[in-house]
């Protein structure tokens, strides 16, 4: 299996990354606004899953981010019947979110699995927050600085460079890899869905030729995990040529 994953969008990569689709309902909401939330529990080969046996809640959770996307406060947190796979949030201020949907056991002291989190914007319009939680998959999250003769540097700095690929290759199975293009200024990025095994990751910077202008070490003997596990490889020095 070999994918091509790009990622158009700058500041919701994370969310496309994961499988959440952020739309607009067109409604304006200039004095707050809603979210509608979707949700699907599948395989990785896209076999639609029930919700797992003594996890019957899914909770909505809205996290308030200041313009430098840090938190503010505490999420707000909407709770619904798992086997719903649909719901409506209730009212929110007019501004900006980190949102995501977490499956849980009824009284909430246990967590099945959490989406990655999705960038909701809520200062002009309602959104739909659209997420998949897959059972047999995961994620790779990283993110990466560009170094010029051992000195770090910048994506401004070389304007030459467009974007970062990560090519994840299973271990025992080279037909089994996946490539993930993110720009080079996010600084960050997480992966399409991997299926649950062990990975080799080559990550490097190229320009608009798509031509590899600095390559980073080979990560090795890196573990997807199952249930939407997120596994963190840190930063990434890319050396440029």
């Amino acid at each position: 299996m070999k994918k091509l994953v790009l990622f158009s969008l700058i500041v919701a990569v994370v969310s496309q990354a994961a499988g959440c689709i952020i739309s607009s309902s067109g409604d304006d909401t200039s004095t707050g606004g809603t979210i509608t939330a979707h949700w699907d529990i599948k395989s990785v080969s896209g076999a639609s899953q029930n919700c797992p046996v003594g996890y019957d809640t899914a909770a909505l959770y809205s996290q308030e981010i200041d313009a430098n996307y840090n938190n503010i406060g505490a999420p707000v947190v909407d709770l619904f019947d798992c086997v719903a796979f649909t719901a409506l949030s209730a009212p929110l201020n007019a501004t900006t979110y980190y949102s995501w949907i977490q499956i849980e056991s009824h009284d909430g002291s246990m967590v099945y699995a959490s989406t990655v989190y999705a960038f909701v914007d809520l200062t002009v319009t309602d959104q739909t927050f659209s997420a998949d939680i897959y059972t047999d998959g995961g994620y790779f999250q990283m993110a990466w600085q560009l170094t010029v003769g051992g000195v770090p540097s910048s994506c401004a700095a070389n304007a030459d460079i467009t974007g970062v690929e990560a090519i994840s290759t299973e271990v025992g199975n080279a037909n089994n890899m996946v490539t993930d293009i993110f720009h080079c200024a996010d600084h960050n990025g997480v992966t399409a869905v991997l299926p649950a095994g062990t990975y080799t990751i080559s990550v490097d910077a190229f320009n608009a030729s798509m031509a590899a202008v600095g390559t980073a070490a080979p990560i090795t003997n890196k573990s997807i995990q199952v249930q939407n596990h997120v596994t963190d490889l840190g930063t990434i020095t890319i050396p440029l040529n």
